[in-house]
């Protein structure tokens, strides 16, 4: 099936593509000789609509973080994943979570899946196509192709497809059949206003489809050391049989309606939405203990099977319905909105397995069943904001959001005057669902957790000055009935991976800093990261982060190309970083494998040549001489990929 929808959305993609590029659709007169680029294809976003700035901006065509893998992705922070392109992740910094009220709590596949109210919308003068394509010499591949256009100059329309794959580093089986992961996506989205500017529409749909082939990590075998466990192709693995599976179908629009002027609109925002997530496994890994009469097989890497001795069949069907309806307006120096937002839907866990029953006489008959447990969501909010702003660099803004009939809120306040930023946050929210149902084949929860208190005090720093760029936050965090997903406790396997709850407080102390400067054609930009826990061990991060590029840039061959190549290096400290659960694709709290310092370095040439963004990319290039280390881990047991060759380019289209 995967097949057969591949082939369909790129034929859907071809002939939307070459239809609408033989429409006659030109903005400008037919005896007017028009130039079009990138200073004639704009972007806009919802969230510039709510601050009151209906001005579009230019695309980016930078160059500067082309081979950068984590913008690769639509989430471009720093991620602990499994060491290839497109694995289940998580931030790598523990940050506040942005909804209320009932969560799902299933993250692993977010940075690969498009943020409905973040997705951006054009204003065109001419069709505008976009291709983004990324090849690896060890199997990782994105591709991207969007084309969108305006019907008229107050309507644009666009679609989108991606592709993202990779193959397996670890227990290879064959060159035909070691496919790791496989992702497939399209987006259609719209941007709409009357003529007198009074009515604005913004809506999109989006759907995704996510598999990855679980490996469970490498099966460390008797006398295994650490520099031992870097024989990709040799290293055993846990799981033969296991993948999961996600697919996810949004539709999020807004529209506003102006009744007096930008200064009182109504607004109405719709998000519907789905996701569905499955794991299997048809092989369950057992070892034999004991000899003769004694021996017996044991169950390894799961904490029990509860239904089903030799496979595990899981599902999770979470659906929602929001609706917000609010007031808004927006004037030189005040930017307000209020609204009532109510949410529906349901969540459910179903386990399959398989019963042996025998009978004296008969043969033995298989009984299938399902476990399946479902709960419904009706969740109702109050929230809105404000921002008083002097000018664009002096500002203050407060906003807060409640729900009604629950225990969840949030409470927002920040002000900025021209380089300094004072933030306060104070939040209490509920456990995700994930957190407090759950049932499979190897675990089985329900929980009735508090809700966790956070409370942040930030500030940060942003300046530029000639070639210099100084851009740094620090923020303490103070957190109470914090719920994780724990370690084995006293030798009892069956906990493993299973939520729980700290009543006592931890305390955050986060802080990065970044600076740049140039001289003439030269760039050094270094970041720094600092992480500091202390009270209850509950949440791991590496102590030190640093990020290190240095590049040359400048034109070439009469200005015909743009050139920049350098290096671009990585280091943490060492940490327990969090292990891997595919069963519930969470990351949980382990105190056996210590993930081991380890610098990482690229080298890199970026090119533009007039529409055409191309990179040249030697990852890992340390790993070739093996004079450090011959690898190193990501998480624990999941080894990051050695050195490759990477090629990558963006091309625009604006015509």
């Amino acid at each position: 099936m995967i097949v057969n929808y591949k082939k369909l959305l790129a034929a859907a993609f071809l002939i939307w593509v070459g239809t609408l590029s033989q429409a006659h659709a030109q903005i400008l007169n037919d005896s007017t000789k028009a130039i079009y680029g990138s200073a004639t294809t704009m972007v806009i976003r919802e969230a510039d609509i709510f601050k009151g700035n209906l001005t579009p901006t230019r695309i980016d065509t930078s160059l500067t973080n082309l081979p950068t893998y984590r913008h690769w992705y639509y989430d471009t922070t720093l991620q602990q994943d499994l060491g290839n392109v497109g694995t289940a992740s998580q931030p790598l910094f523990w940050r506040m979570p942005t909804v209320l009220g009932n969560r799902l709590g299933r993250n692993a596949f977010d940075p690969y899946a498009v943020n409905p109210a973040t997705l951006e919308y054009y204003d065109t003068k001419s069709p505008f196509t976009f291709l983004n394509y990324v090849q690896g010499a060890l199997g990782e591949q994105i591709f991207r192709a969007k084309h969108t256009r305006n019907v008229s100059p107050n309507w644009n329309v666009g679609i989108g497809y991606e592709r993202v794959g990779a193959e397996r580093q670890i227990g290879s089986i064959s060159s035909r059949l070691d496919g790791l992961v496989s992702h497939y996506g399209i987006q259609a989205f719209t941007h709409y206003f009357s003529k007198n500017e009074r009515y604005r529409l913004m809506a999109n749909y989006n759907q995704t489809s996510h598999e990855q082939i679980e490996l469970g990590g490498v099966r460390p075998e008797a006398g295994d050391t650490y520099d031992s466990l870097f024989d990709y192709k040799r290293e055993s693995i846990w799981l033969q049989k296991a993948a999961s599976e996600e697919k996810r179908n949004n539709l999020h629009a807004t529209q506003w309606y102006k009744l007096l002027g930008p200064g009182l609109q109504l607004y109405h925002t719709l998000d519907a939405g789905t996701q569905n997530n499955a794991f299997s496994d048809q092989q369950l890994p057992y070892e034999t203990v004991g000899t003769g009469n004694t021996a017996r097989q044991v169950l390894k890497f799961y904490p029990q099977a509860r239904l089903d001795a030799s496979r595990t069949y899981d599902d999770s069907y979470f659906k929602q319905v929001e609706n917000t309806f609010g007031v808004m307006g927006s004037t030189k120096y005040f930017v307000y909105r209020a609204y009532a937002k109510r949410r529906d839907g349901s969540y459910e866990v179903t386990a399959e397995g398989v019963d042996i029953q025998q009978r004296a006489g008969q043969e033995d008959t298989l009984v299938y069943y399902v476990d399946r447990q479902k709960r419904t969501i009706a969740d109702n909010f109050l929230g809105g904001e404000a921002q008083f702003r002097l000018k664009n660099d002096i500002y203050v803004t407060t906003d807060g959001e409640f729900q009604i009939g629950g225990g969840d809120y949030r409470l927002n306040a920040q002000a900025r005057f021209k380089y300094l930023t004072l933030r306060q946050t104070r939040i209490s929210y509920s456990p995700t669902l994930l957190q407090r149902l759950f049932i499979s084949n190897h675990y089985e929860w329900l929980n009735d957790f508090e809700n966790t208190q956070a409370n942040q005090t930030a500030a940060g720093i942003e300046v530029g000055f000639k070639n210099h760029y100084l851009n740094g936050q620090v923020q303490f965090t103070n957190l109470r009935n914090h719920v994780y997903y724990q370690d084995s406790v006293a030798n009892n396997r069956a906990v493993w991976g299973t939520p729980a709850q700290e009543t006592g407080t931890t305390n955050l102390l986060q802080a990065n800093l970044r600076y740049r400067f140039n001289v003439k054609s030269f760039v050094l930009d270094n970041t720094v990261y600092y992480n500091q826990v202390t009270g209850e061990d509950v949440i791991r991060m590496p102590e030190w982060y640093v990020n290190s590029r240095a590049y040359v840039q400048g034109p070439l061959f009469k200005r015909a190309i743009f050139v920049q190549a350098g290096v671009e290096m990585t280091w943490h400290s060492e940490y327990y970083a969090d292990g891997y659960m595919p069963v519930t694709q969470q990351f949980h709290l382990q105190n056996r494998f210590l993930v081991r310092r380890y610098p990482t370095l690229d080298v890199f040439l970026n090119t533009d040549i007039k529409t055409v963004n191309l990179f040249l990319k030697l990852s890992n290039v340390n790993t070739v001489t093996r004079s450090w280390e011959p690898g190193y881990f990501t998480t624990p047991y999941y080894v990051a990929n050695p050195f490759s060759f990477v090629f990558g380019l963006e091309w625009n289209f604006y015509d």
